[in-house]
């Protein structure tokens, strides 16, 4: 395989390579053996709201790298963890990988069936479309995927059963708070520490 070279690099990539090179929760996160520094956004949250407990049926959607799974198969050991993608995900312990769309029907059936027809506990979601450079259609079209497992928990998870999701500020924010209103009876928008200042995210925690 051909070595990358810095020099070579557009500069949006130069700028993420630096970032990540220099940001000690990417560091924690490998000596950790986590995938991702994403995971201590988990962390955190869970750590506040204690949502994360044994004997569930959790599913990660948009699971890749998965060190979201790899964290909530550790507290949920002796309960159905499941982590689906569109892109191929590595073997984690406890935890059942499916390749695919979760916003396909017979994707969501097939879900449904792994957990003999019940439902789930808790949906995750830390999905993000990929960057186009402009943050507000970023923004945009991540929070149509937030609308899009909002659908999906409606169909799949438990009464009183929990979400916890990744949003934006900004373009398309409003439709997201207008459909938790609408949907979950409680509803809260966290903005972790372990998020990045200059990001737009923010991590919606939901009950049904």
């Amino acid at each position: 395989m051909k070595k990358f070279q810095k020099k070579n690099l557009s500069h949006s990539s130069k700028l993420w390579l630096t970032r990540q090179l220099n940001d000690p929760l990417v560091a924690e996160a490998k000596k950790k053996n986590y995938r991702s520094r994403a995971v201590f956004k988990l962390i955190e949250i869970n750590d506040k709201h204690k949502f994360l407990k044994n004997n569930l049926k959790i599913v990660d959607l948009g699971a890749a790298p998965g060190s979201w799974s790899q964290y909530s198969s550790k507290i949920n050991n002796m309960g159905f963890n499941l982590a689906l993608d569109l892109l191929s995900t590595e073997p984690i312990a406890n935890c059942e990988i499916i390749k695919g769309d979760f916003t396909d029907s017979l994707m969501q059936e097939n879900l449904i069936k792994k957990i003999k027809g019940e439902k789930f506990d808790i949906v995750l979601s830390d999905i993000a479309e990929n960057s186009t450079g402009n943050r507000s259609l970023d923004s945009m079209r991540s929070n149509i995927i937030s609308i899009e497992v909002m659908h999906f928990a409606l169909k799949c998870l438990k009464k009183n059963g929990t979400i916890l999701i990744k949003t934006f500020s900004g373009n398309g924010n409003q439709e997201v708070v207008a459909f938790a209103k609408k949907n979950f009876s409680k509803h809260l928008f966290i903005k972790p520490k372990s998020s990045r200042k200059d990001s737009k995210e923010l991590y919606l925690h939901c009950i049904l």
